[in-house]
C-alpha cells in the first residue's frame, strides 16, 4: 500500500523533478480510473495517478517508460494541456498533495487526494475553492476545499522519545507492531514490523518497553522517516497481503525484492502487479466458469438426446396405434379422448387402448401415430450419432475442466481452441476476449464446424485452432473458405454424411456457391501446410480425397 511516508517522497521527486517545468498534456481514462500529468522539464515526465480499486498508487516517472494497453480514448483532465507547476506541497503528514499551476499570469490548484480508491483531483482557484471534481463528485461551486479530517495518530516527523513513552505506556498489552500501525501516521503493518524488527522489541507489549527501547524505536522510526524524505532508489516486496514497495531493503523480510531506480517505478510496479495478480484471478474464474457452463449445456443436451432416442424407439409400435385406427375408422368419432380396440397383432386379440386428440378427426389421429413412425424412424439413427458426439464432447470437456484445476496456465494453452470458443461473446468483458477468426456452425449430428472468415483468418482457423487429426475442407481450385470438422477425440471417426454435409458448407462459403455442384477437396489437417511467403489463406494439401456437393447454406450459427 502506499502511506503517507510514500507521498512525502514522491512529492521530494516532485520538487525536484518537476517544479519550473511545462504542462504538456493531461489524460484521464474513466474505465481504467487513471489520470497522467505531462511534463517538459529538460525530459519529459509523466505524474500518474490511479484510484483503481486493487492498483490505487501516485508515481513520477520518465514518460518513456510509462506503456498504455488501454483501448479507451481518454479525455484532457480538467482540459488542462498547458500551463508552468510553480510549486509542489504536501498537506501535512497526509496523503494529499497539490501542484500550483500558473498560467497567464495566474494560477489555480491541482489538488490530489491519494487515498486509494477513494481519490480524486481537485481543481481549486488561487482563493483554495473548488471549481471542478475528476470524479464528477457533488460539491458547492465556490466553496472552500476542506481537507480531510486530520487522522488521531502520532506525526513521526514531530515524535522524539518523550512523547513516544509517554503513548506507549499508557497504550496497554498487545502486540506493539499493531500499536505502531495504528497509532503512527504512515506507518504500514510492513513498516511497523519492520521498525519493530531494527529496533529489536519483537514479541514485546507497547506498555513493556523499556526507556532503551523507546530510544532505540525513536531512533528507527526517524531513520525510516529519513529513507523517505530523500528516496534514493526502490524495492518491490510480494507479501502475503500483496505487493509493497519501499525505499531501502527490508531486514524483517527474507526473500530478495526486485530493485528499481527509483521508489516511484517500484510503486508503479506494485500498483501493475496488483491489477496483473486480479486480472489473472479474474481471467481464471472466467475462463472456469465458462467451461462449467458448458459442461452443464451438454448434459442437460444428453439427457434430452436420450429421451427422445427412448421416443423414436417406439416408432414400431407407433405404427401399429395407427394402423389399428385405421382399421377401426367408423367406431371412432371426433372428440374422444381414448378408444378401446382389438389388438389383433396379437394371437390373443388382447383389448388396447388408444390415446387420440379430441380436436381433430379419426384419419388424423390415425395419421398422427403415423408421423410419429416415419419421425422416429428416420430421426432414430441420427439421434444416436448425435448421442454419440455430445458424449465424446463431454468426455473432452470434462478432461479440460480437470486440467484446468490441476495446473490452469498449462491447461489454457493446450486447450486454447476449445476454451477460446467457449468464453461468451457479449457482456461488460467481451472487449478483453479474443476474437474469432472463424464463424462456428453445428452439422445436423452435433458436430461442430470451424468457417474461417478470409485471408490470414483462414490460416488462424486452419493453423491455430485446427487440431492436426481433424478434417479440413476447401472447395478445390476455387477462392474459399477453410473449413473444419472438430472432433470430440482424437479418435473420432466422421460419417460419410457428415463429410458431404461439412463439404456442402464449405462449397456455399466459395466463389463457387451459385454453381449446381462442387468438387470439394478434404484431408487430414496435419496434411495442410503453409508455403514460404504464401500470401494469406493459400496452402498446399497432400493426401486429399473430393467429393461432389452442391453448396448448402448452413441451418445454425452459434457464434457472430
Amino acid at each position: 500500500m502506499q502511506t503517507a511516508l510514500h507521498i512525502t517522497a514522491l512529492v521530494s521527486d516532485l520538487q525536484s523533478e518537476i517544479v519550473g517545468g511545462e504542462i504538456i498534456g493531461t489524460e484521464f481514462y474513466k474505465k481504467e480510473r487513471a489520470a497522467f500529468i505531462y511534463v517538459k522539464k529538460g525530459g519529459r515526465m509523466v505524474l500518474g495517478f490511479s484510484f483503481h480499486p486493487t492498483g490505487a498508487g501516485s508515481w513520477l516517472i520518465p514518460a518513456s517508460k510509462l506503456k498504455l494497453t488501454t483501448r479507451e480514448k481518454p479525455r484532457p483532465v480538467f482540459a488542462i494541456n498547458s500551463g508552468r507547476i510553480a510549486a509542489v506541497e504536501q498537506l501535512g503528514t497526509d496523503r494529499i498533495f497539490r501542484l500550483r499551476i500558473e498560467q497567464n499570469d495566474q494560477f489555480f490548484w491541482l489538488l490530489f487526494e491519494a487515498i486509494g480508491p477513494n481519490g480524486n483531483i481537485w481543481r481549486l482557484d488561487s482563493e483554495n475553492r473548488r471549481t471542478d471534481s475528476l470524479r464528477r463528485r457533488q460539491f458547492e461551486q465556490g466553496a472552500k476545499y476542506q481537507p480531510l479530517p486530520p487522522m488521531d495518530r502520532l506525526d513521526p516527523f514531530d515524535l522524539d522519545a518523550d512523547k513516544l513513552g509517554e503513548h506507549l505506556a499508557r497504550s496497554g498489552s498487545g502486540s506493539l507492531v499493531v500499536w505502531m500501525e495504528k497509532n503512527l501516521i504512515g506507518f504500514s503493518r510492513t513498516l511497523a514490523r519492520e521498525a519493530v524488527t531494527r529496533a529489536e522489541l519483537d514479541f514485546i507489549a507497547p506498555d513493556d518497553v523499556d526507556p532503551e527501547g523507546v530510544a532505540r524505536l525513536t531512533g528507527v522510526i526517524t531513520q525510516i522517516i529519513g529513507f523517505f524524505a530523500k528516496p534514493a532508489t526502490g524495492y518491490l516486496y510480494a507479501l502475503p497481503g500483496g505487493f509493497e514497495a519501499s525505499p531501502f531493503k527490508l531486514s524483517a523480510r527474507e526473500e530478495q525484492p526486485e530493485r528499481f531506480k527509483t521508489l516511484s517505478l517500484a510503486v508503479k510496479a506494485s500498483t501493475e502487479r496488483r491489477l496483473d495478480a486480479v486480472s489473472v484471478a479474474d481471467d481464471q474464474k472466467h475462463v472456469n466458469d465458462a467451461v462449467r457452463r458448458a459442461v452443464k449445456r451438454l448434459a442437460a443436451r444428453i439427457v434430452k438426446i436420450e429421451k427422445d432416442i427412448a421416443e423414436a424407439e417406439k416408432h414400431e409400435h407407433y405404427k401399429k396405434l395407427g394402423e389399428l385406427l385405421q382399421i377401426n375408422l367408423p367406431q371412432i368419432k371426433k372428440g374422444m379422448t381414448s378408444v378401446v380396440v382389438e389388438d389383433v397383432y396379437l394371437d390373443s386379440h388382447d383389448e388396447i387402448t388408444i390415446e387420440l386428440d379430441p380436436t381433430l378427426p379419426p384419419h388424423l389421429n390415425a395419421e398422427a401415430y403415423f408421423k410419429k413412425y416415419r419421425k422416429g424412424r428416420e430421426g432414430l439413427a441420427l439421434l444416436q450419432r448425435r448421442l454419440e458426439v455430445s458424449r465424446g464432447e463431454l468426455d473432452q470437456l470434462r478432461r479440460v475442466q480437470a486440467d484446468l484445476e490441476t495446473d490452469f496456465d498449462s491447461a489454457r494453452e493446450r486447450y486454447r481452441a476449445e476454451i477460446v470458443s467457449l468464453m461468451p461473446r457479449v457482456g461488460a468483458a467481451a472487449e478483453a476476449i479474443e476474437r474469432l477468426p472463424y464463424r462456428e456452425y453445428t452439422l445436423s449430428t452435433g458436430l461442430k464446424i470451424f468457417v474461417g472468415r478470409d485471408g490470414s483468418d483462414n490460416d488462424r482457423t486452419t493453423f491455430e485452432f485446427a487440431r492436426p487429426y481433424e478434417l479440413w475442407f476447401h472447395a478445390q481450385q476455387c477462392p474459399g473458405s477453410h473449413v473444419v470438422i472438430k472432433f470430440p477425440n482424437k479418435s473420432f471417426e466422421p460419417s460419410r454424411a457428415e463429410i458431404e454435409e461439412t463439404a456442402a458448407i464449405a462449397a456455399w462459403y466459395s466463389k463457387a456457391k451459385h454453381d449446381s455442384l462442387v468438387p470439394v477437396i478434404y484431408a487430414p489437417r496435419k496434411y495442410v501446410r503453409k508455403p514460404r511467403k504464401a500470401k494469406p489463406g493459400l496452402v498446399t494439401v497432400e493426401r486429399e480425397k473430393s467429393v461432389m456437393v452442391a453448396p448448402t447454406k448452413p441451418q445454425n450459427n452459434d457464434t457472430a
